[in-house]
């Protein structure tokens, strides 16, 4: 039996020895190795085709941005030299109104004489506020270290403000015989006053310049105006006691 065992391994020994001589084998491997190369070099091609395009894409977006960048640049240059342009004009005119500041200084001081006065004849509202303003205005007339245009354009500016009085609700806190009550401007037409409680109202008598009562059913408008004026209500219609200016004719 171990005999028969040997023989055939020696058998198939001899056959596998034929086999690998053989061209045809030969000829096979050679193909299969081929296909092994060459399945490899078409990866490679594969891989450096997409990283081509990737790198296409990326030009591609970044001749985008550059055209937009000069489209932008197109479209800004104008404005910049107008805003280059409008700043020199400034400058020019500021300059000039420094070396006008000699004579500047009698109009801006006769400005604030009339907004004083103009103060003083108008409603109580925001009275501190009104007169540290003005006194501001007089404390830099006289600092040398304030430029001419920096005050003509506070001047301008408090009269802006008090223009924009006359087009607003306004509300502080005051005092009606020593009650404190809230105080409602509106405009330079009237003012009124509320009780903390709501309840009591009062109107500013221009004439008599003192605080007369109200009736009652005004107080639901007013509480309503206020908080109009605090920017807690949506405007709405009112229903006020507004004062009606006497006109006198002679005969």
């Amino acid at each position: 039996m171990k005999k028969i065992l040997l023989a055939a391994s020696a058998a198939m020994l001899a056959l596998t020895a034929a086999a690998q001589t053989d061209p045809v084998s030969r000829a096979i491997d050679a193909t299969v190795q081929t296909n092994k190369a060459s399945a490899a070099s078409q990866q490679r091609v594969n891989e450096a085709d997409d990283q081509t395009r990737a790198m296409l894409e990326r030009y591609r977006a970044a001749t985008w941005q550059a055209q937009q960048l000069r489209v932008y640049a197109n479209q800004i240059e104008p404005l910049l030299a107008a805003q280059e342009a409008e700043k020199q004009n400034l400058q020019r005119q500021l300059a000039e109104l420094d070396r006008a500041g000699g004579d500047m200084m009698p109009l801006m001081l006769r400005m604030i004489d009339s907004l004083e006065k103009f103060v003083a004849l108008d409603l109580p509202f925001l009275q501190d506020e009104r007169r540290e303003r003005l006194a501001e205005l007089r404390r830099k007339m006289t600092d040398s270290e304030t430029a001419t245009a920096e005050k003509f354009r506070m001047v301008l500016e408090a009269y802006q403000v008090e223009a924009g009085y006359g087009r607003s609700l306004l509300n502080e806190r005051g005092r009606v015989d020593e009650r404190l009550v809230e105080v409602l401007s509106v405009g330079r037409t009237a003012m009124f006053a509320v009780a903390l409680d709501g309840e009591e109202v009062w109107s500013w008598s221009p004439a008599a310049k003192k605080w007369e009562p109200l009736a009652r059913r005004y107080a639901k408008d007013l509480r309503l105006a206020l908080k109009m004026s605090h920017g807690k209500a949506a405007p709405d219609l009112l229903t006020l006691p507004m004062p009606v200016a006497r006109v006198e004719t002679g005969r």
